[in-house]
């Protein structure tokens, strides 16, 4: 918040209007942006690092639009409308500075709990350059449950997403690649693991070999669509990439946030797309850190 004439205004992020400001000292009012998620009022501070903060007490509703005849990222409906309630409570990654909501929801489903977040850092000849903040949402509940069982934040069957949030301007095509780069090993391991699985004599099967092929091609099919999203676009600071994947619905989704988001079904594409950021070698350890520590805390 920032004080002007004794009044306070409260500052959204607002896809496509960054600089958007509302004043918000008496009554609700209605952001015209595409929204993307609801935020809880309520929350405990967590256990990881991102410290909690309140910038306001009041809500903020918000129109939610829809984009080429399908709904954008969508947020629960608030009492029946389409509208719903951004909350003022947040979890702030402490390198960037960025907030993260504590709670968001995915096409009206259940809501999902932050549990961490870090900073992605590229090192620019010797100096390391912060170049987004990434936040882990979870199924609370259904995280909670499989990691008591010795399940993990990779391989659980649970709702998870990851949500970027940039801190400077950065090609479409460069932040792609640069994923991209990370994805496309990990797709050709979980593919490797696939074929050279063994059946309980020890045989390797020759039909598990084949279906690890068709999986890779697919991964790697929709892999290249997913570059098509970002080829020729502009990412501006503080526009938010959401990756979103639901195991059990078999669904996974990415796009940029108040946009209209890719849909896709590789499950070993889904696989290595988080495997970036929460497997056994992530991008950013201190982002994987916050995380683990967040679902231990649940």
């Amino acid at each position: 918040q920032k004080r002007e004439g004794g009044k306070a205004t409260e500052y959204f992020a607002a896809t496509g209007h960054p600089n958007a400001r509302t004043p918000h000292h008496t009554e609700h009012i209605r952001l015209r942006s595409i929204p993307t998620m609801s935020m809880s009022s309520a929350m405990m501070a967590p256990a990881f690092a991102a410290r909690v903060v309140s910038p306001a007490r009041r809500d903020a509703r918000a129109i939610r639009s829809r984009a080429g005849g399908r709904a954008t990222f969508s947020v629960k409906p608030n009492k029946g409308n389409n509208e719903i309630v951004a909350r003022a409570f947040s979890i702030v990654e402490p390198a960037t500075k960025v907030s993260f909501p504590k709670t968001f929801n995915v096409h009206g489903g259940d809501t999902m709990q932050c549990i961490g977040a870090g900073v992605r850092e590229k090192k620019i000849a010797i100096i390391n350059v912060k170049v987004y903040g990434v936040a882990m949402y979870v199924d609370p509940a259904g995280c909670k449950e499989e990691m008591a069982n010795g399940g993990s934040l990779l391989t659980g069957s649970f709702d998870k997403a990851l949500l970027v949030q940039l801190v400077r301007n950065v090609d479409g095509k460069t932040f792609w690649e640069a994923l991209d780069e990370a994805v496309g090993p990990r797709i050709r391991r979980i593919a490797t693991d696939m074929a050279t699985a063994e059946d309980e004599d020890g045989n390797f099967m020759a039909t598990v070999a084949e279906a690890a092929e068709v999986a890779e091609e697919k991964a790697m099919d929709e892999c290249d669509s997913i570059k098509g999203l970002f080829q020729g676009r502009k990412l501006r600071k503080d526009d938010k990439v959401l990756i979103w994947w639901s195991p059990k619905k078999g669904k996974f989704e990415i796009g940029v946030v108040g946009g209209t988001p890719l849909e896709l079904t590789s499950p070993q594409l889904a696989q290595a797309v988080f495997d970036v950021y929460c497997g056994d070698d992530p991008i950013s350890p201190v982002a994987y850190q916050s995380f683990v520590d967040g679902a231990a805390a649940l």
